[in-house]
């Protein structure tokens, strides 16, 4: 709920390092999509824009492809470190991955233009697009296959298929002024809001400069909280009428576990980021947040747009979550008579079958068979397991951060053939936050085949 809000993490979904990873955190409906496309041996048609093709569509240098199916009456396309907003979807052969529509309640989302990351991304087409097209952009799976970001349930001729309009485009600078004027403005609405409320319940805050209203219910020991240190906090967030939206303290909402970040890097909203080094380990507090501090005019699941949220806090001393990782691993070998060789970093691992040849090196594409549980045993990915639906090796290029830490690290490990079962802790893992079905602090298991490494 606290981190940055899923609309910002739109140029992750379209970013190769992402992609797969998001498309399969969200993938849930599967439509039987008809209207596939298909190429003739007809002529095409070079010009400075692209190749023309026989069926309306134009192929880029880089292998994309695009159609404006309709043409706004916008001039201006977007440049680089320009603000968009735009609609956009995108299926994998018959499936659907993505809709922003659905994921922000009909709301166009916004994105930064970047230039593009790699052979196939879609904003090379943002970039030809102006304000009121619509466009449907395409790029043939196989050639992903170079990246080693082959998606494991795509069929060889399938297609990343986009379907895009673009709504908005303003310079870096429009942007930044517009929103400084939305939340200047909101914050003084906000300000006698809660001016109000503070009355009719005797409440005395202290105010900062920003506008964050704050009080301390306990100091707390030691230094006030610094940019850059992790701390744990309990919380719950409500509205100002009382209504609870988000808490780890409440079992309603069915996350009882400290909440850990570091403070200072952006990560939560700014309501939190300045109050929390207004507090000390030990210190419980209430913020009362302005919108423009929280989550602004973006609505955000069961938070309206333009909310004044409420927290209570208390922040806690985290311990190291190293030692808890490597204390869970150290038991679960021992409970299951397993003798496990570690690393620096922290990854166990058991080679159960020798390969043949040297070591897979960094920036080799390899092959994997897997499958993934938690510690209790239970199976949440798997490539060699039909019920998780994509049955079919994995490639990917090592050491360069497509996979999670203790797989870039663990694979450099093994040779062709060998088989292993790797015992990751959660920083080489997903970390404090998780992923889908995989809970925050969790340490992997992974039995793993290498089954191919490019020469």
């Amino acid at each position: 709920m606290l981190r940055i809000p899923k609309i910002t993490l739109l140029a992750g979904v379209l970013s190769l390092g992402l992609f797969w990873n998001a498309a399969s955190a969200i993938a849930q409906d599967k439509p039987d999509i008809k209207h596939k496309t298909k190429e003739t041996a007809a002529t095409k048609t070079k010009t400075d824009a692209g190749e023309k093709l026989p069926d309306g569509f134009t192929r880029l240098a880089s292998g994309l492809e695009y159609k404006i199916e309709k043409h706004g009456k916008g001039t201006r396309k977007p440049g680089l470190t320009d603000h968009v907003e735009l609609n956009i979807s995108y299926r994998v052969g018959d499936s659907l991955m993505f809709n922003s529509r659905k994921m922000n309640n009909d709301k166009p989302v916004p994105l930064q233009i970047s230039a593009p990351k790699f052979k196939g991304d879609p904003m090379e087409v943002f970039m030809l697009m102006v304000t009121g097209d619509s466009a449907v952009v395409r790029y043939p799976v196989d050639s992903l296959k170079k990246t080693g970001q082959t998606p494991p349930w795509a069929k060889p001729g399938d297609k990343v298929v986009y379907f895009v309009s673009l709504v908005s485009v303003k310079s870096e600078a429009e942007d930044k002024k517009e929103n400084a004027e939305k939340a200047a403005k909101q914050i003084g609405i906000d300000d006698k809001i809660l001016q109000d409320y503070f009355r009719k319940n005797n409440i005395k805050p202290m105010k900062t400069a920003s506008g964050l209203y704050y009080t301390i219910s306990a100091e707390g020991h030691g230094e006030n909280i610094k940019p850059g240190q992790t701390v744990g906090v309990n919380y719950t967030g409500m509205f100002l009428e009382g209504k609870k939206f988000d808490s780890n303290t409440d079992s309603a909402f069915h996350h009882l576990q400290p909440f850990s970040l570091e403070v200072g890097k952006g990560r939560v909203i700014k309501g939190w980021d300045e109050g929390l080094q207004l507090l000390k380990i030990g210190s419980k507090a209430t913020f009362y947040i302005p919108s423009p501090l929280a989550y602004g005019s973006q609505e955000q699941r069961s938070i309206p747009a333009n909310s004044i949220l409420v927290f209570d806090v208390e922040i806690l001393d985290m311990p190291d979550q190293n030692k808890i990782d490597d204390k869970l691993i150290q038991d679960y070998l021992a409970k299951n008579n397993i003798n496990a060789t570690k690393t620096p970093s922290g990854l166990y691992y058991v080679i159960t079958q020798k390969g043949l040849g040297p070591n897979a090196k960094p920036g080799k594409k390899v092959t994997m068979n897997y499958t993934g549980k938690t510690m209790d045993g239970k199976v949440f990915d798997s490539n060699t397991d039909p019920s998780k639906g994509h049955v079919s090796p994995f490639t990917f290029s090592l050491g360069q951060g497509q996979v999670i830490k203790g797989w870039d690290e663990g694979v450099q490990l093994l040779n062709m053939g060998s088989k292993a079962t790797f015992f990751i802790p959660s920083g080489l893992a997903y970390g404090e936050h998780g992923t889908g079905p995989i809970p925050p602090n969790a340490v992997l298991i992974f039995d793993v085949e290498v089954t191919g490494i490019d020469k």
